[in-house]
């Protein structure tokens, strides 16, 4: 299928874009247990959606410091896709979603759990790998990790 320069503009301001970060710490992965209305109880990495501007390092660094208490600096992207919006929240009202993660490094704070989480936790790779995930790919990712 050929698809039209308008086309594929219109497809490209229609993809959220979000940043989420992978923090390891004494060999064990920082998780949060979601809230949200299609993701409850599931487990992810803190991140989110990025604000109007906001470049995704930025987003990545803020929504750390809001989802976990942490200040943290990125070190490198370890994965960058775009997938469905049900991929992404469990929402079947369409859409596509560009989601980056970076390792990143804790550099202040202190662990305070977001009011919009039901649970933040460090979980050894063993135990994060067996915990239910929001993303399809967050096994992979924690294996290669």
């Amino acid at each position: 299928m050929n698809l039209s320069s308008e086309t594929i503009f219109n497809m490209k301001k229609e993809i959220t874009k979000t940043a989420f970060v992978y923090l390891e710490q004494n060999n064990k992965i920082l998780l949060l247990q979601e809230n949200g209305r299609f993701i409850r109880g599931l487990w992810s990495l803190p991140g989110g959606h990025l604000e109007p501007g906001e470049s995704f390092v930025e987003g990545a660094t803020r929504e750390a410091l809001e989802e976990s208490g942490y200040q943290i600096k990125t070190i490198k992207e370890i994965y960058h896709n775009i997938i469905p919006r049900i991929e992404y929240s469990g929402n079947p009202a369409g859409g596509l979603i560009e989601v980056v993660i970076f390792k990143g490094e804790i550099i202040g704070g202190q662990m305070q759990i977001d009011n919009e989480a039901l649970d933040l936790k460090w979980f050894d790779k063993e135990s994060a790998l067996s915990l239910p995930h929001r993303f399809k790919f967050l096994k992979e990712l924690i294996k290669n990790n």
